[in-house]
C-alpha cells in the first residue's frame, strides 16, 4: 500500500475551469489549500467561502462513548428547531448541516431546544454528523451527548460515520477527537451567487 501525501482536489462547474487550471498553474504548491487560491478560481470574496472545515471519521472499532447518548429523534416540522435557528443564525444553521433537506435529526428539549444534532446521508446512510447548540447553552456538554446518541445510533447500519466542523471551531474538534474521530481531510468551498 502506498502512503498517501498531501493533495488538493479541486471541483467546479466547467465555466469555471480555466480559471482553475490558470490559478492552480501560477500559484505555489504551499499556497493551493487557501481561502485566496479559492475566492481566484471561483471568482468571489472571501466572505462567500466556507471553511477550512475539519473532516474526522470513526468506525466501531475506534468510536469511544465519553459519556452516556442523551436527545431524541425529532421530525423535520418540529416548532422547537425554528426557536434554535433563530438563537444561532443562518451561518450556523447551515453550517451545521440543517439547510440539507435529508438526514435525521435529533433534539435535546430542556423546555426549548438547547441542542440539535443532524446525519446526514453519506454512501446511503445518516452518517455525517452536524452539531447546533443555542449559544445560552454552550459549555454543558449537550453536544458530546447527542453526538453519542446520534453516532451510536447510526453506526451498526453506516459502518463509519464522518464528522465535520470548521477547522477554527476548537470545542467542535474537541468533541470529535473525545469521541475516537481521526482527521483525514479538509476542505473549503465557494458559494456562487444565485
Amino acid at each position: 500500500m502506498a502512503p498517501v501525501r498531501a493533495a488538493v482536489l479541486v471541483y467546479c462547474p466547467g465555466r469555471l475551469r480555466p480559471r482553475a487550471a490558470a490559478v492552480l498553474a501560477s500559484t505555489p504548491r504551499g499556497h493551493l489549500f487557501t481561502t485566496g487560491a479559492c475566492t481566484r478560481i471561483a471568482g468571489v470574496g472571501e466572505a462567500r467561502i466556507l471553511g477550512p472545515s475539519w473532516h474526522g471519521f470513526t468506525d466501531a472499532g475506534h468510536f469511544t462513548p465519553a459519556v452516556p447518548g442523551a436527545g431524541r429523534q425529532l421530525d423535520r416540522g418540529d416548532p422547537l428547531l425554528a426557536g434554535l435557528r433563530k438563537a444561532c443564525g443562518e451561518a450556523e444553521w447551515a453550517e451545521g448541516g440543517f439547510a440539507d433537506p435529508d438526514g435525521v435529526l435529533y433534539g435535546i428539549d430542556q423546555g426549548a431546544l438547547v441542542e440539535a444534532g443532524h446525519l446526514a446521508v453519506l454512501g446511503g446512510y445518516p452518517a455525517l454528523v452536524g452539531l447546533l447548540t443555542h449559544p445560552a447553552a454552550r459549555g454543558r456538554g449537550l453536544a458530546t451527548q447527542i453526538a453519542v446518541q446520534m453516532i451510536g445510533d447510526a453506526l451498526p447500519a453506516a459502518g463509519i460515520i464522518r464528522y465535520r466542523a470548521l477547522a477554527a471551531n476548537s470545542p467542535s474538534l474537541a468533541i470529535a477527537r473525545s469521541l475516537g474521530f481521526a482527521g483525514y481531510g479538509q476542505n473549503l468551498i465557494a458559494r456562487q451567487p444565485a
